[in-house]
C-alpha cells in the first residue's frame, strides 16, 4: 500500500509504503477456535485407527498457521518512507529490530531501478555521497516503476533549478 503526499510543485514529495493489511487481531483466535476442535476430533480418530502420523502432521499444520499469523502481526507496523525536499532526500524504514534513517543531498543523489535481486522484484537503488541504499521492499513492481520515474523526474527538475 502506497501513500503519496504532494504539496505544490514539485516539492515536497513524500512516498510512504506499508505492507498490505493482513488478518486483524481476532483472526488468529477465530482460526484457532474453529480449527483446533476439528483437528482434535480428526486427530483422535486417526490415532485410534493406528494412523498416528496423520495426527502429527495436523498438529504441525496448526502450528504453521499460528506461526504465519504471528509473522503477519509482527510485521504489521513496517514502513518505508521517502521524502524529497529542496536540499535533501530522506529515507526512513522500520522493521522489527531494524530502524534506518538515511539522508542524501538532493543535488548528488541518483536513482536507478534494479531488477532481479533475491526474489526477482524490482527495487529502487539510491546512490550518492559514497552510499547506496535500496528502497521499495514493500512496493509492487508497478509501484516501484512509478515511484522511480516520478522521483527521477523531480530530481532532474531540482538539478536544473540548482544550475540556473
Amino acid at each position: 500500500m502506497v501513500e503519496c503526499l504532494q504539496l505544490g510543485s514539485p516539492l515536497p514529495f513524500r512516498v510512504t509504503a506499508r505492507p498490505t493489511p493482513g488478518v486483524r487481531e481476532p483472526g488468529l483466535g477465530t482460526a484457532v477456535l474453529v480449527l483446533a476442535p476439528w483437528f482434535a476430533v480428526a486427530g483422535t480418530f486417526f490415532l485410534l485407527h493406528g494412523a498416528w502420523p496423520i495426527t502429527a502432521f495436523m498438529a504441525a499444520s496448526l502450528a504453521g498457521l499460528v506461526a504465519a499469523f504471528l509473522h503477519v502481526r509482527r510485521h504489521a507496523g513496517d514502513f518505508e518512507q521517502l521524502t524529497l525536499d529542496a536540499d535533501r532526500l530522506v529515507v526512513d524504514s522500520h522493521a522489527p529490530g531494524d530502524d534506518r534513517h538515511t539522508e542524501f543531498n538532493s543535488q548528488w543523489v541518483s536513482v536507478a531501478v534494479q531488477t532481479g535481486g533475491a526474489v526477482g522484484a524490482p527495487r529502487l537503488v539510491l546512490r550518492g555521497q559514497g552510499r547506496e541504499i535500496v528502497f521499495g521492499r514493500l512496493l509492487s513492481a508497478a509501484e516501484v516503476g512509478c515511484v522511480g520515474r516520478e522521483l527521477s523526474r523531480r530530481l532532474a527538475r531540482l538539478h536544473q533549478w540548482g544550475r540556473g
